[in-house]
């Protein structure tokens, strides 16, 4: 072993003559515990973002598809713009799904609100799974010539929908292309009426936007046959969904934009990860603080040793070696506070994922009743690196005391 770092073992767990810690020492377990309970909280904050961001994607997962294909310019493309057989040289992909999305006007037993329609298949529901978000009512779309329509939480919610009720009939309004006649404004809209089947739930932005209801009707009832705003493809399980997309791009060229699961939600996922980058920089500012008792401890160490340090001087030893005898001394306290902190933090994360030893509040209105965790061996490295760091920081002042005696 290095000469410098067996010396700063030897500070580390150096003891009085008459047994016990010194004062020095003291401060040293008192930095070290510091060390150990940042690194802990680290870990699990980050933790915590991980699961709450794994939780929102597998529920956005029953929504929105795995690669989403836009119109580069424009809302709507034409029907036969894209050939689903193209797609069949492309491993992984399961399924394409044509859908149409449009902004419309809904009423429901005099109570009316604005919505967004995504008119589907009758298959969507199955490629979706979305028969496993269904709060109330059956799963369905058509039977037979007769439409349903499928609401999301917060619409049915706003507008009293009763899937239960067979007399009550929603409206939709879609607003007509082309030039709007003040004189006959009943005349902008197309407008037609439907059983509402079921209410879902997938996640709040979605509940308070979204009902679906088949193509056919919307093609049949409110004039918009043979456009589409967007084809939704699922992957099989295990598929690279980035490979994928890069060769529905390469295939589609220029005139249409391909999206995979995180780009569609972009806003979001940018904000789930800002707030994980700052609540990680606010958590290393608290331990920085915490840190800084290392350099009251080894600053105290130096005074102490000051006869030690002369006579290592007189061996022959060099100014950057006291230097790096310190340093190595920081980083000592770091690393074993660190690793017992990350082992520390492991332990909580596997006891909540297993057990939900933390509850949430109101837990009966989620789906979820413990705050979900999830680890990310990158997290352990960032950690680890993180104390590491701080470690040396920490040594910088009086590792230079060191070496100027």
């Amino acid at each position: 072993m290095n000469l410098p770092i067996r010396i700063a073992w030897r500070y580390f767990l150096s003891r009085r003559k008459g047994g016990g810690f010194n004062a020095v020492s003291l401060i040293s377990w008192i930095s070290l515990s510091g060390y150990l309970v940042g690194a802990a909280a680290l870990l699990i904050v980050l933790s915590v973002f991980n699961g709450f961001g794994d939780l929102f994607g597998k529920m956005y997962a029953h929504f929105d598809a795995d690669i989403r294909i836009q119109a580069a310019e424009g809302k709507v493309f034409a029907a036969g713009s894209i050939n689903p057989n193209s797609f069949q040289g492309i491993e992984g992909i399961a399924n394409a799904e044509f859908l149409l999305e449009e902004n419309v006007l809904l009423r429901y037993n005099n109570r009316q609100g604005i919505a967004t329609i995504r008119a589907v298949s009758a298959n969507y529901i199955q490629h979706a799974h979305l028969d496993t978000n269904i709060l109330r009512g059956e799963p369905l779309l058509e039977s037979g010539d007769t439409f349903f329509a499928m609401i999301g939480m917060g619409i049915a919610y706003q507008l009293g929908i009763d899937p239960a009720d067979p007399y009550l009939k929603l409206g939709i309004f879609m607003p007509r292309d082309g030039e709007i006649q003040v004189t006959n404004p009943d005349g902008a809209f197309a407008k037609a009426y439907i059983n509402p089947s079921a209410i879902f739930s997938v996640q709040e932005e979605v509940d308070n936007k979204f009902l679906l209801i088949p193509y056919r009707f919307a093609s049949e009832n409110l004039e918009r046959g043979n456009v589409y705003s967007a084809c939704d493809i699922r992957l099989k399980s295990g598929s690279n969904m980035n490979q994928v997309q890069e060769q529905l791009q390469e295939k589609l060229g220029n005139d249409f934009v391909v999206l995979n699961r995180f780009e569609q939600r972009a806003s979001f996922y940018k904000i789930m990860q800002s707030e994980k980058i700052i609540s990680y920089f606010i958590l290393v500012f608290i331990l920085l603080i915490a840190a800084f008792n290392t350099i009251g401890s080894l600053y105290m160490l130096v005074l102490e040793k000051r006869q030690d340090l002369s006579i290592l001087s007189g061996m022959g030893f060099k100014s950057r070696q006291l230097f790096s005898l310190f340093v190595w001394e920081g980083l000592i306290i770091a690393i074993i506070g660190g690793l017992s902190g990350i082992l520390l933090g492991l332990f909580v994360v596997w006891g909540q994922s297993h057990y939900g030893w933390v509850g949430l509040q109101n837990a009966e209105s989620f789906i979820i009743s413990a705050y979900p965790v999830k680890l990310i061996w990158t997290d352990v490295i960032a950690v680890f690196f993180t104390l590491l760091v701080l470690g040396v920081i920490t040594a910088i002042y009086p590792a230079l005391k060191a070496a100027r005696h």
